[in-house]
């Protein structure tokens, strides 16, 4: 599920408080790297100052760490926070996957480390209502080669896979060339899916159209 956000304390449930919004923010990035808006997104923090603040308090602590920088499009470069190590030439790609998982509504989801699939290696495993997607984020920045290369490694495997696309170009780049995969592949793009997921958003190779899923939906 999508986090909570965390309501104001009172003055005597400061302290209180503060150790649960840390708890919350450890068990985060253990899965997820976050920039400091990422954590105002979510409304864990009222301004992007205040989450800078204490994300690098908990550094100063070792509770998280800094382990990198992003610079997107527009805007200052930010800081990428986690308690385990992403590739240094891959954070823009994990927080912006970041991003797209906190918008997913699911029982449960698994990146980095925590991916079972050893073989396959999806950015993330996604658990809706008992059945199990892969999901993987497409930045453009791969030729179609390399992408040819990934649908053969899906071939064999059972299980929906979600190919969230930098741009509608790249969508039908990949659902040309995505035939052997064609039972199992869905396509969209990331500014569709970071607007609505569960939206009717989903492409298969023929053009179709279909929606993922909430948790708890029957």
């Amino acid at each position: 599920m999508p986090p909570a956000p965390l309501a104001c304390p009172s003055a005597t449930q400061s302290t209180s408080f503060s150790r649960e919004r840390d708890a919350r923010i450890r068990w985060l990035l253990g899965m997820h790297p976050v920039t400091a808006a990422t954590l105002v997104s979510i409304g864990w923090f009222p301004t992007r100052n205040k989450a800078l603040k204490r994300l690098r308090r908990l550094v100063q602590r070792k509770r998280v760490r800094l382990v990198g920088t992003i610079c997107r499009k527009a805007g200052r470069p930010e800081h990428v926070y986690c308690r385990f190590r992403p590739k240094a030439d891959s954070l823009l790609h994990e927080v912006e996957l970041t991003e797209l998982c906190l918008r997913l509504d699911a029982a449960k989801i698994l990146r980095g480390p925590e991916v079972t699939d050893a073989r396959l290696r999806p950015d993330a495993e996604v658990w809706i209502n008992g059945r199990l997607y892969y999901l993987e984020l497409d930045r453009g920045t791969m030729g179609y080669a390399q992408i040819a290369r990934r649908f053969r490694l899906y071939e064999e495997c059972a299980h929906f896979v979600l190919w969230v696309c930098s741009s509608p170009q790249r969508v039908e780049g990949f659902r040309r060339r995505a035939t052997a995969i064609r039972h199992t592949a869905l396509f969209t793009t990331l500014a569709s899916a970071l607007t609505a997921p569960h939206g009717p958003i989903w492409q298969d190779v023929g053009g179709h159209i279909a929606s993922l899923p909430r948790e708890g939906d029957k």
